[in-house]
């Protein structure tokens, strides 16, 4: 926020009435004072005037002899400077985006920052110093989620080790694959979200507004003559208002992969943790949208959906937040989908295609919140559907069967079940997901 500025500039002020030679004399005798705020009759701004700025209408032809022992309303009126007042408590790039947007002659004109009861005067390059640091705090929050997410894969990768270990037990080794395959689907999401957010940081074009903001600091006497004759100076503002777009859009994408990047890597921990004990961990309910979930097990398989021409088809139901156990849920999803992609590979590129689906149903006197995976795919045998969810059965030669077991494992421990139908070889598949929610709840 602007209330949040160390600097806010002086707060000397000038009543109408009094003549312009006063104003130019008080310049002169105190060069810290980079601008005054007219007031009017009744105390209050009426208009902004800088010391460059006077300086310049001053240095017009016969301009000093017609206004310097003239009340200093009169070159007001002539000069029509308008004032752009800003609240305390505007986000610095508002601002910004504000002070930029007047006509060219006044781009750099200070500004008025309005609190309760008080005002200040704010030069703009300040604004512009901060909107740097804002950004550059940034790119550190970044860096220190890029070194998070390197901590995760390590400490992922410790995991690995000690899984490995811990399936030589009897009993165990189920345990430890079916948490290191979902493990392994929620870091293509990461690593997804940590290639886009590097090369992000690699093209960023924070580096011009530093440069930028040199070239104004090196015409700082100057500076109004340098942005109206010199030819550098007129492109600067425009360069300035475009430069300031295209970091906030970059900022923008940041955030938003950090937010992904933050929900997968708290999958990968409770995924962790339900099964560190390998034994049944407990069920633990929070209310969430079913379709936030669906779009959160999507989003692990968004790339390979584009490079393999995937279509995908959702058709939701307009659920409301039901108290479900999200990781578990997304777990399943991610594995369903995973294996929906990997049957539609063999179809031609135009014909590949997922279908989402999301329902609220009544099984049993019981409300039943439904998720469906259907692909047109390479389907599934009658011989095989029946054994399609024991331990270690695939199809696949780089398969390895505990996905769909796994999966229909958690569906049980949610008191719901996981199921499947295909016509047969070809036609593809369908796998139904079905969670029971309690009768309180509304869906």
């Amino acid at each position: 926020m602007i209330g949040e500025l160390h600097s806010l500039g002086r707060q000397d002020s000038f009543a109408l009435g009094r003549e312009l030679t006063e104003l130019t004399d008080w310049f002169d005798a105190d060069s810290s004072c980079f601008a005054v705020v007219v007031l009017d009759k009744f105390g209050a701004p009426y208009a902004i005037m800088s010391r460059d700025t006077l300086a310049y209408a001053l240095s017009r032809p016969f301009v000093s002899e017609l206004y310097k022992h003239r009340p200093v309303e009169e070159i007001l009126e002539e000069w029509g400077v308008p004032v752009l007042a800003i609240p305390c408590a505007e986000p610095i790039d508002s601002a910004v985006t504000s002070a930029l947007a007047r006509p060219a002659p006044y781009r750099y004109e200070p500004l008025l920052v309005q609190g309760e009861g008080t005002w200040f005067l704010l030069e703009i390059h300040d604004l512009l110093a901060q909107q740097c640091e804002l950004l550059s705090a940034t790119i550190d929050e970044v860096n220190t989620k890029r070194r998070e997410l390197i901590a995760a894969q390590q400490e992922s990768e410790r995991l690995h080790e000690q899984f490995v270990t811990a399936s030589r037990d009897a009993g165990r080794a189920e345990v430890a694959t079916g948490v290191l395959h979902n493990v392994g689907n929620v870091l293509n999401s990461v690593n997804v979200s940590a290639a886009l957010i590097a090369r992000t940081l690699q093209d960023s074009k924070l580096s011009n507004l530093g440069k930028a903001l040199t070239l104004i600091r090196e015409h700082e006497n100057d500076l109004f003559a340098f942005l109206t004759s010199e030819e550098r100076g007129k492109r600067l503002p425009g360069y300035l208002s475009k430069l300031g777009e295209v970091l906030v859009a970059e900022q923008m994408t940041v955030v938003e992969e950090l937010q992904l990047m933050e929900r997968s890597i708290e999958h990968i921990r409770q995924i962790v943790q339900m099964q560190q004990s390998y034994a049944r961990s407990a069920i633990i309910l929070e209310p969430i949208r079913p379709a936030d979930i669906m779009e959160d097990a999507l989003r692990v398989n968004l790339v390979s959906f584009d490079r393999h021409n995937i279509k995908l088809q959702p058709e939701y139901q307009d659920i409301g937040p039901v108290s479900i156990d999200r990781h578990k849920v997304l777990q399943i999803l991610i594995n369903l989908i995973s294996n929906a992609k990997n049957s539609i590979k063999q179809n031609h590129p135009e014909e590949r295609r997922i279908i989402t689906r999301i329902m609220s149903l009544e099984i049993d006197g019981t409300r039943t919140v439904r998720f469906q995976i259907i692909d047109n795919g390479v389907g599934i045998t009658p011989e095989n559907l029946t054994k399609i969810f024991s331990n270690g059965f695939t199809t696949r030669k780089d398969g390895h069967g505990f996905g769909l077991h796994s999966s229909a494992n958690a569906a049980r421990e949610m008191g719901g079940s996981l199921s499947v139908f295909s016509d047969g070889p070809g036609i593809g598949a369908v796998f139904t997901l079905d969670i029971p929610i309690k009768e309180k709840q509304t869906l």
